[in-house]
């Protein structure tokens, strides 16, 4: 009996200063600000694809406009110093139509070319070259740059920045000394259906009324980051 007395007396002297512990009060939690910061650049690309679309609406066994325009194309991208090889038939798509599409033989044809260019300066000239050629769009479909990654990182820094600088602005207002940074967690961007911005010379020529149209400028990639800060307040 004494034996299981002194068992249970041991118990509650270990237990005790649990229950101390339980009791008391938790440490208040820093005073913090929160801030979203920001951070945008342009990245001139190093290559450019185009796409050059052509349409032709004729009796399919009349194809010396094709072949024309075809013609005329190669001849434009070879007088601007880009090897052959960096254009390539992308797609090729035609329908029937009129009044029996199994009797007769009206055809509307639809050619997209890829053009992969190293040299992005001559678009101002190319493009409206292109136009010339009977091109009915040309579409600026991706620009890249091998500098893209390290600006990327450098846009992000730039936003951590901007969120500190915010911080510290909110600190002031309150009276208080900005601290260390609690969190900072970069904004994932939406990855839903993305519209490709396109530049269409063509349709700028018939929006102006006119025979000519500014020249186009030569597209930059942008760049921007966002980042969630919280910063403790001293």
């Amino acid at each position: 009996m004494m034996r299981l007395y002194h068992c249970l007396l041991a118990a509650l002297l270990l237990a005790a200063p649990l229950v101390a512990a339980a009791q008391l009060p938790a440490p208040p939690k820093p005073r913090t600000v929160a801030v979203r910061g920001n951070a945008t650049a342009e990245v001139e690309p190093e290559r450019v694809e185009l796409l050059i679309t052509y349409r032709v609406s004729d009796n399919v066994k009349d194809n010396e406009k094709a072949k024309a325009q075809e013609q005329a194309l190669l001849a434009a991208v070879q007088g601007f110093g880009v090897p052959r090889d960096k254009l390539v038939l992308d797609n090729l798509s035609a329908y029937g139509y009129g009044l029996s599409k199994t009797y007769n033989s009206n055809v509307s044809l639809t050619r997209v070319y890829r053009l992969m260019l190293d040299k992005p300066a001559v678009l101002n000239d190319l493009i409206p070259r292109l136009v010339q050629t009977g091109a009915d769009n040309v579409k600026v479909a991706r620009l890249e740059s091998t500098q893209l990654e390290a600006r990327k990182q450098e846009v992000l820094a730039k936003a951590v920045d901007n969120a500190r600088q915010k911080a510290g602005v909110l600190a002031r207002q309150l009276g208080q000394q900005l601290g260390p940074a609690v969190s900072v967690s970069e904004v994932t961007p939406f990855t839903g259906i993305r519209v490709q911005q396109a530049y269409y010379y063509k349709e700028r020529l018939e929006e102006s009324g006119t025979d000519q149209a500014p020249p186009p400028n030569l597209r930059t990639i942008p760049v921007s980051s966002t980042v969630d800060a919280e910063f403790e307040l001293k």
